[in-house]
């Protein structure tokens, strides 16, 4: 398969789309990126209804919820807005598809990065919600005209790309079959969770953003592998340079070494370059179960990690 870069999507015809097209969304995928996406709904006031296959991920992620709403000490979000007590009573989880999606304006898929993984999950959609609803995948590389296909409705397919909580921005982005009512409605929907949409305007595998950290992703692995760098030293100097809170081993970190590999893989198999390969201290972390800050170690340990400690940054014993 390949992306199209002939064709641009279609313009939408306003900058103001109506937001209140999108009132009940169904996600797919309890995984980190399912579970950010269902907390973000619902401190908006949006019900999320919550799917994945394993009941025990079910749980997991609305015990993670939980914990995000929680966290607001001071009983605001973000934003500033306020956060109910009741916010996760908007949350609704299920190991039935068809219950999660069903009545759904908008379903966002977010499964691990896996093509045929997704087009299936894609028809699976497809059949269960409603002809009106639009279907979006929360890929990091994956162009949606790779899985629009895989339904019925192509037109009201689009790919979006939520990051960590305290990410605000949101790339956007269709394919050239795009309906420009469905691009209305995405981006609505991300503006009504406080959000900054990205819009990319002609489809591209990785999105705008994306494709800027992937370049300094790749670029660090490659340092670290050959050993020419600590991932320690390459953060710190990132983070001097750019008066940033981390670098960009702890960003990997906070995204999961399985993800970035999962998601360098991707760039690989359509390329075919022993370049675009990841490295092996990717797979060498991987195999010990060091995957970031989901399993307590990746470049770093956590909670904690070093470069949130006093004198880290300086270098100082």
């Amino acid at each position: 398969m390949t992306t199209s870069r002939t064709n641009a999507q279609h313009d939408t015809p306003s900058d103001s789309p109506d937001t209140a097209h999108v009132q009940r969304v169904g996600i797919v995928g309890a995984g980190t990126m399912g579970r950010r996406i269902a907390y973000g709904c619902i401190k908006e006031g949006i019900p999320a209804r919550l799917y994945d296959v394993d009941p025990a991920t079910v749980e997991d992620a609305r015990h993670a919820v939980n914990q995000l709403l929680d966290g607001r000490s001071d009983g605001r979000d973000d934003h500033g807005h306020t956060v109910s007590e009741s916010s996760i009573a908007d949350l609704s989880t299920h190991t039935d598809l068809s219950g999660a999606v069903a009545g759904a304006d908008l379903v966002i898929e977010a499964v691990p990065e896996d093509v045929d993984l997704k087009r299936r999950v894609f028809a699976d959609i497809d059949r269960a919600a409603a002809p009106e609803a639009w279907i979006v995948t929360n890929t990091s590389s994956i162009p949606g005209s790779w899985l629009a296909d895989a339904t019925t409705r192509p037109e009201r397919v689009a790919n979006v790309n939520f990051g960590p909580p305290d990410d605000r921005k949101v790339e956007v982005m269709g394919h050239p079959g795009t309906a420009p009512q469905t691009m209305e409605a995405i981006l609505g929907f991300v503006r009504r969770l406080g959000l900054v949409p990205i819009r990319v305007r002609r489809e591209i595998m990785g999105y705008a953003v994306n494709r800027i950290w992937r370049a300094i992703k790749k670029e660090t692995l490659f340092l670290v592998d050959g050993a020419y760098a600590t991932p320690e030293d390459i953060d710190r100097g990132w983070m001097l340079e750019w008066d940033a809170s981390m670098g960009p081993c702890g960003l990997m970190d906070k995204v999961g070494l399985d993800v970035v590999r999962d998601i360098e893989m991707m760039y690989y198999r359509e390329s075919g370059s022993p370049s675009d390969r990841p490295p092996p201290v990717l797979d060498d972390m991987i195999e010990a179960g060091k995957l970031g800050v989901k399993t307590g170690e990746g470049f770093y340990t956590y909670p904690n990690p070093a470069y949130e400690q006093d004198g880290w940054l300086s270098n100082l014993p």
